[in-house]
């Protein structure tokens, strides 16, 4: 069960795929927008609002479910989980939530007996002929855009290394800048912005030879489908919030975090100099294996 945002969401799939017989997924029709090529059964909630909240209860009692994993946590999916009237249900009680995300659904999912250890499992991927630049984040979430200029440089050193065509990604809501960050762009530019299905854009995604993304949900979709991913941190948590596999990588402006730690809050306010020095040359090296 699950409802969150996209990344969040995303951010599960190496563990729902861990579970067999296929589980029913209890989610919002966002979450089935990413995971229906994956997977079958769905319950969805509607709305936050009480009348759809009580309606999905009654729909799960149905399933008279032996167990339910609740990997949202919040006030709402634990009132579902009381009222499912499931026989076992496990959620992070008891794990430090503090954790990165991946060692929290680990650890759900380990006690959910899921699996014994998550085995970070890779298919063999194709050499994907383009490299993928999500620039965007959404209008609440400015504060994660890099400066127009450090796209540039970006571009730049990779097309000297790989010279591939790049392809811009974003939501409707972040068209206006990723169009901006395109006139940026070293090399040839496809601008994708606003224009794909969210499955579209998940096996846009996974057909990429990299992406290079802000913290967002395209991020974390590209990682657990396998590209190699440096997800660009500032005024988010790298610790907390990592893309998933020892083939992503988290980097941050180690000049202005100094002590290699991120802020204690996420930010909202629009800082440039977050991202001053982001340098992803030494982050190609650590992942250089599975490019």
């Amino acid at each position: 069960m699950v409802f969150s945002a996209l990344g969040d969401i995303a951010a599960l799939l190496p563990y729902l795929r861990m579970i067999e017989p296929k589980p029913t997924i209890i989610t919002s029709y966002l979450g089935k927008e990413l995971l229906k090529d994956e997977f079958k059964d769905f319950l969805l909630l509607d709305s936050k609002k009480m009348l759809d909240v009580i309606r999905l209860i009654i729909s799960v009692r149905k399933l008279k479910l032996d167990e339910l994993i609740d990997f949202q946590c919040n006030d709402r999916s634990r009132f579902i989980s009381k009222f499912s009237f499931s026989k076992r249900v496990f959620n992070n009680h008891g794990i430090d939530t503090d954790s990165p995300v991946h060692v929290i659904l680990s650890k759900m999912s380990q006690r959910a007996m899921i699996f014994d250890s998550l085995k970070l499992k890779r298919e063999e991927k194709k050499n994907g002929q383009y490299i993928v630049l999500n620039a965007g984040s959404s209008e609440k979430w400015s504060s994660k855009r890099l400066p127009f200029g450090k796209w540039r440089e970006i571009s730049e050193y990779l097309y000297y290394v790989y010279k591939l065509p790049f392809i811009l990604t974003g939501a409707l809501d972040e068209v206006d800048y990723v169009n901006e960050v395109a006139e940026y762009i070293k090399g040839d530019v496809i601008n994708k912005a606003g224009s794909t299905s969210i499955i579209e854009l998940k096996y846009l995604l996974r057909d990429a030879k990299l992406t290079v993304s802000t913290d967002s949900g395209p991020m974390h979709i590209s990682s657990v489908m396998g590209t190699p991913t440096i997800g660009i941190f500032g005024a988010t948590s790298w610790i907390k919030s990592a893309p998933f596999g020892p083939w992503s990588i988290a980097i941050y402006d180690r000049t202005y975090f100094l002590d290699d730690k991120p802020m204690e809050r996420n930010s909202l306010i629009i800082n440039e100099d977050l991202y001053a020095n982001i340098d992803i040359k030494s982050a190609l090296k650590k992942i250089k294996q599975y490019i």
